[in-house]
């Protein structure tokens, strides 16, 4: 019986007969194209800014200093250490992309470092990933509170909780371990100490029995509107989907102390211990979702980049001993007599194709009262928009719409919502 078989889900992997969720592929395959990265030869202020007599909003034990954190040996080091420090009264201005000014005049039992994106390089989806190498200190069957992040934030450099879109690719509580082989990973668009309504249920805490954080590892995510995945050492350790966080972020790494007194480490005799990122790299999909794509005759020759639609039958072979991926932004489809045979493994994707080629717009913050029409272009964010007055609202989008909390129509408007291509 010949049967047609059309993929609409999100990813999937063909390997042999057998379907997994979890795609023994490497991330970063041909159809990315890298953005931008850091090896920290030297420290790049167009690119990173240091927090200088910083706080955590979370008002945590340490102050962050510019001069705890350097490059060495083409890394960038974090220090950590229970050397005493002021926050100056008056405190100083706030550095942008910093998480906060110091409490004036407080004193510090420790101090830290922390490094953020400059505006010039907010993210907006795609593969960030990053070699890391951090450290846990267990003594007198107590763990040394330390606590390192790999993370990002809305790239408009205003606190909490306005406009959150929090993505941990990794936080390790390091008090609560007895070992280093397990971290949390979670994302928030809002935060319960601000809003009794938040929905904060997205934290997932992964342990591995062959895994200790104080050796190198790289920890990734690859990030997209419709999906989060998370990665270490190449390998899926996690998907989230519907995330709702698709505004630009910027990309922090810091090295904080848990506020838990238990965990905190001594105030002497003195020590330093430090954070060491070996290099930072951001990647975006390649687009060519115009194309669509009818057999592939010859994969050495083919076009990774993400298409409209491929189709493939026993016309298309795979290659023995290959690892292929192919995306598309509508469909792809199997049709009778297509084979993946043993010794070839297939991956294949559906998604957005966000990327340089894909543009997001948003309807945001406003008041309609009268007639109006509002055309987005690939993708439209519509969020606290009041339609009132009996006016006659018409929006499109190219590929996709989003409607977040706070829209609402009222009696007698008339709302049409379309997707134009």
């Amino acid at each position: 019986m010949n049967r047609t078989i059309v993929f609409f889900i999100g990813w999937l992997l063909i390997c042999h007969t057998a379907f997994t969720q979890t795609p023994s592929y490497t991330p970063i395959d041909l159809h990315w194209q890298l953005k931008w990265e850091e090896h920290f030869n030297t420290f790049n202020t167009a690119r990173w800014l240091k927090a200088e007599y910083s706080d955590h909003y979370y008002k945590d034990e340490q102050l962050y200093r510019a001069k705890n954190v350097w490059v060495q040996n083409g890394n960038l080091v974090i220090e950590i250490n229970n050397i005493k420090d002021t926050c100056p009264n008056p405190h100083p201005p706030e550095v942008p992309a910093a998480c906060g000014p110091c409490t004036a005049g407080k004193k510090y039992n420790y101090t830290s470092g922390w490094v953020a994106t400059t505006p010039a390089y907010n993210t907006q989806f795609g593969y960030i990933e990053a070699r890391i190498k951090l450290p846990f200190v267990r003594k007198n069957n107590k763990s040394w509170g330390f606590w390192p992040a790999f993370w990002t934030f809305i790239g408009a450099d205003v606190p909490p909780p306005t406009n959150v879109a929090e993505i941990d690719i990794f936080e390790m509580f390091c008090g609560n371990y007895k070992k280093p082989n397990k971290f949390f990973t979670c994302l928030y668009t809002c935060y319960l100490a601000q809003n009794p309504n938040c929905e904060d249920d997205f934290g997932i805490t992964l342990e591995f029995s062959d895994f200790d954080f104080t050796d190198w590892h790289t920890y990734a995510i690859e990030w997209n509107a419709n999906r989060i995945i998370w990665y270490l050492d190449g390998k899926v350790i996690r998907s989230q989907n519907d995330h709702g966080i698709v505004n630009p972020v910027r990309i922090i790494l810091n090295l904080a102390l848990q506020s838990y007194s238990g965990f905190l480490p001594p105030t002497s005799p003195a020590f330093q211990e430090y954070m060491y990122v070996d290099y930072v790299k951001v990647y975006q999909l390649k687009c060519d979702k115009t194309t669509v794509v009818n057999e592939i005759s010859n994969f050495n020759t083919y076009n990774y980049a993400v298409k409209k639609s491929i189709t493939m039958s026993n016309a298309t072979t795979i290659p023995s001993g290959s690892n292929i991926t192919l995306r598309a932004t509508d469909f792809i489809e199997l049709k009778s007599g297509f084979e993946v045979q043993t010794g070839r493994e297939l991956y294949l994707d559906i998604t957005p194709c966000d990327g340089p080629n894909n543009c997001l717009d948003y309807l945001t913050d406003q008041t309609i009262t009268s007639n109006t029409t509002v055309t987005g272009c690939d993708m439209l964010l519509v969020q606290d928009v009041e339609i009132s007055n009996s006016a006659q609202v018409v929006i499109t989008a190219g590929e996709e719409m989003s409607i977040k909390p706070g829209f609402h129509a009222a009696a007698g408007t008339n709302v049409k919502i379309g997707i134009v291509p």
